[in-house]
């Protein structure tokens, strides 16, 4: 993926605040997540099989700054080899004006799966921006069986 200097920049300060919080202890039955979802072809590639498709239904949303909003809603992220669904909260914003354009933040708790992902428990971060002409976002965390 290409990036400006600032863009890098931003995804570091980002991940380094989600590494901090998410801490480090680790079950053996855990498996560390790095992915990328291109939102703008609602694709998913990643580790842990986790190559697919996504779809996000916002059920929740709360009073924002201007050109921002803030979310709730089911991810789903389908794979060949099953359904995982989290519960993803976070923060969109349009940064009108800015030329760097929109930044995504958000969290995601698993909730269910199916197929491999059955019995999945853990916590995805997401972090995205535009690159391109596609609205990319990292995935890092942890999912654990």
């Amino acid at each position: 993926m290409r990036r400006s200097s600032g863009r890098v920049a931003l995804m570091i300060s980002l991940s380094a605040g989600i590494l901090a919080i998410a801490g480090s202890a680790r079950a053996d039955d855990c498996k560390r997540i790095r992915g990328e979802i291109n939102l703008t072809e609602g694709t998913i590639q990643g580790n842990f099989g986790l190559d697919g498709t996504v779809a996000f239904v916002e059920d929740s949303a709360g009073t924002p700054p201007a050109g921002s909003s803030v979310f709730s809603g089911i991810l789903t992220i389908t794979t060949g080899h099953g359904v995982v669904e989290l519960r993803e909260t976070g923060m969109f914003s349009s940064r009108t004006g800015s030329p760097n354009g929109p930044v995504l933040a958000s969290w995601g708790e698993a909730l269910t799966g199916t197929g491999r992902y059955q019995g999945v428990t853990g916590d995805l971060f997401f972090a995205g921006l535009v690159v391109g002409d596609a609205f990319l976002v990292d995935v890092s965390g942890e999912l654990c069986r």
